[in-house]
């Protein structure tokens, strides 16, 4: 006589897929020092390789960073060198700062930034573009 028994319930763990960034406005940093953004960051914050930038990361939130892009003519930030599928430029302090809150151990990060700027201009010299780091979790 055979019995038949049921095979235990599983409980399952559905894992979802890494959403792609593929074609979305990004930021990568790397543990080399590179900054890069992708060629659709660049297009809708109005990036070219004379726009000169900095990052700047708010003194009350730390976990708020943002990419400050200079208007032309203001003598601050620096320059990117343009990229077959973006802009970049090297920068390890920045990186490394970066990394050093938000990597986990990870060689790089891609983040996505925002396209419309943040209400503050810094007296009309800039627009404020806002690194999406909850875009990490």
């Amino acid at each position: 006589m055979i019995i038949h028994q049921n095979p235990p319930i599983m409980n399952l763990e559905f894992i979802p897929l890494k959403q792609t960034k593929r074609g979305k406005p990004t930021i990568l940093f790397s543990k080399t020092g590179l900054i890069s953004l992708s060629k659709t960051a660049a297009e809708e914050i109005g990036l070219t390789k004379e726009t000169r930038i900095e990052l700047a990361r708010d003194a009350d939130r730390s976990e708020d960073w943002y990419l400050v892009k200079y208007r032309p003519g203001v003598d601050a930030g620096v320059p990117f060198r343009q990229k077959d599928n973006g802009l970049c430029l090297n920068a390890s302090s920045w990186t490394h700062a970066f990394l050093d809150q938000f990597s986990e151990g990870r060689k790089s990060l891609s983040v996505l930034i925002a396209t419309q700027p943040e209400d503050n201009s810094l007296g009309g010299k800039a627009e404020i573009f806002a690194i999406l780091t909850k875009s990490l979790r």
